[in-house]
């Protein structure tokens, strides 16, 4: 071994260098200094097996030596103190303060002393080990073991430290870049979740190629990310960060052998710091109320947080609250609007439009209410429960006024969320047995966007409920994606054309060649035509003309509740 002797009585070290040789073969070279500034000096310079320090030196006593030595860059981290003075409370402040041993000097013989270094040096592997294995378990702590970057303990403390600095110098320079991919769901579903653990370490990697060096990528748990901006000199390096991360997330990804090369997309939400806003969880909160609207309004984009979008974030998730017991209370209500035969403008029938009405906000249309419900699934029990009350209306028409309403059919609109319920058809059949209902009086309203989504079990589905004679129309034809092969593979019997082609064919001859093209189109498939959004005499009368088979309307009639309904047209 090789020790240094740090002690400033000459005496003293001598007779701690012969006790040395007299009891091992092991030490080869004992170097000493007579000063703590020499002896740190040495310290610093050259490695030792072990330090042998004086408590009581000329420059600064041993336990400020030992500090030091604890504190700084050394390589000879065992030290054993040495002392005249037997002093427990001295000898368990210089154990406390990094001493592997203290011994006296009078009863230091050649065998316990070397005994002493010994279990010394041990002693301080051991400490040393246990530091590294806490240094590992703070750096695991802090660090997402997949992707290498800060969690979520991480995140909090950045955080922590750049609103400190902040505070400190009195600015807002900063900025949370709040990251959420688009459809990952879907990665792990069809390739599974090693696919998915691949892609979130390739995203990764390449979000960190494209922030700054004084930047904090962290990723929070899932596909979540976040990225801390600061020393931001303006507001546009936030939205310019996120141009350069869409960028580099639209290159092809491939992973794996079975996933083909791919791009991915993602929903950004940017909030800055404010005076309001000072704390980790306020910026969080804004950014994620950002994001959330980002994916709303179509993904692959980002949003600035606002005061405006807090509110409008807010109004929704009360909207989705209060859906949620709007049914049991009784609050929907639905309102029917008639549709005329055109050759004699006699009634038809009537489309059950739903409305809500919201104890505090009013009577609500479909469109503040309908995403969300779709959203939540809630759509399915909404819209049994119109199905069945649109039935149970038109049967109680057809039997209190059975001259004006024995032949009415009642269109009830079907949201795509439920053609995707195998138990569609099982409930539309039992409503109509439960009233006793002819299906020919029932006539199933759907979108061109339900017939896109899986067409073959769509088609099944639908094609289940046709067989008993329930017709089908197709809603808004024209503003969709429906083509020939989707009407070919639908039970379509009903084309209803959109109001757009019907608004202005008095004065657009393209409008005008257009609806009278979808008419002849329909009538070549034996389809019934009606004509939705006539406003107007001269439209009604142009639609007429063309062989249209239904009109519906503002000039007819707009959707009323029940009661007036039939006070308006089974009076008398």
């Amino acid at each position: 071994m090789r020790l240094l002797l740090i002690d400033d009585d000459e005496v003293d070290r001598m007779a701690v260098i012969r006790t040395l040789k007299k009891g091992t073969t092991n030490v080869s070279e004992v170097i000493t200094a007579a000063t703590a500034a020499e002896g740190l000096e040495l310290a610093s310079r050259e490695q030792f097996d072990a330090i042998l320090l004086d408590y009581r030196l000329p420059d600064q006593d041993g336990l400020a030596v030992l500090q030091t030595l604890r504190c700084g860059n050394f390589e000879s981290g065992t030290v054993v103190m040495l002392s005249h003075q037997e002093d427990e409370t001295l000898a368990e402040r210089c154990l406390e303060a990094g001493a592997q041993d203290f011994l006296l000097k009078n009863e230091v013989n050649g065998r316990r002393l070397l005994r002493a270094v010994r279990q010394a040096r041990q002693r301080y592997q051991i400490q040393e080990a246990l530091n590294r294995s806490r240094e590992q378990l703070l750096e695991l702590a802090v660090h997402d073991p997949l992707t290498g970057l800060l969690n979520r303990r991480g995140f909090d403390n950045a955080m922590k430290k750049e609103l400190a600095r902040a505070q400190r110098s009195d600015s807002t320079e900063l900025a949370l870049l709040l990251l959420d991919l688009d459809d990952f769901k879907s990665v792990n579903d069809i390739h599974g979740h090693a696919a998915g653990d691949l892609l979130l370490i390739e995203v990764a990697q390449r979000l960190n190629t494209v922030i700054r060096d004084n930047d904090y990528l962290c990723r929070l748990g899932g596909d979540e990310f976040v990225i801390v901006m600061t020393l931001l000199e303006h507001e546009e390096q936030a939205v310019e960060l996120a141009d350069r991360i869409f960028s580099i997330l639209q290159q092809p990804i491939q992973i794996g052998t079975e996933m083909a090369d791919q791009s991915v997309t993602a929903s950004i939400g940017i909030a800055l710091l404010d005076g309001s806003d000072d704390h980790t969880e306020d910026l969080l909160r804004c950014a994620d109320i950002a994001m959330y609207h980002a994916k709303k309004t179509g993904r692959n984009q980002c949003q600035y947080y606002s005061s405006a979008l807090q509110q409008l974030v807010q109004s929704r998730i009360r909207i989705k609250n209060d859906l949620s017991v709007a049914l049991e209370r009784n609050e929907f209500k639905i309102f029917y609007q008639a549709q005329f035969n055109a050759s004699d403008r006699s009634l038809g029938g009537a489309e059950a439009l739903l409305r809500w009405q919201h104890p505090q906000l009013g009577l609500l249309s479909p469109d503040v209410f309908m995403p969300i419900a779709e959203e939540t699934g809630l759509i399915v029990s909404i819209g049994n429960w119109v199905l069945r009350e649109g039935c149970r209306q038109l049967k109680e028409w057809q039997l209190n006024h059975p001259e004006q309403a024995g032949d009415m059919t009642i269109a009830i609109n079907l949201s795509p969320v439920q053609i995707k319920q195998h138990s569609l058809s099982a409930a539309v059949h039992a409503t109509l047995d439960d009233h006793i209902l002819d299906a020919e009086c029932l006539e199933l309203e759907i979108t061109e966007s339900a017939m896109i989504e899986d067409t073959a079990a769509t088609a099944e589905i639908l094609s289940a409920i046709s067989h008993r004679g329930i017709s089908f129309s197709l809603d808004d034809f024209g503003t969709g994606y429906s083509s020939l092969v989707h009407l070919k593979q639908f039970p379509i019997s009903v084309l209803k054309i959109d109001k757009g082609f019907v608004s202005s064919i008095e004065n657009d001859d393209k409008n005008k060649r257009l609806l009278i093209a979808i008419i002849a189109f329909a009538k070549g498939l034996e389809m019934c035509v009606v004509a939705e959004g006539v406003e107007t005499k001269e439209q009604a009368e142009i639609c007429t003309q063309y062989s249209c088979d239904r009109l519906q309307g503002y000039y007819f009639a707009r959707p009323i509740p029940a009661d007036q309904f039939e006070a308006t047209f089974f009076s008398g």
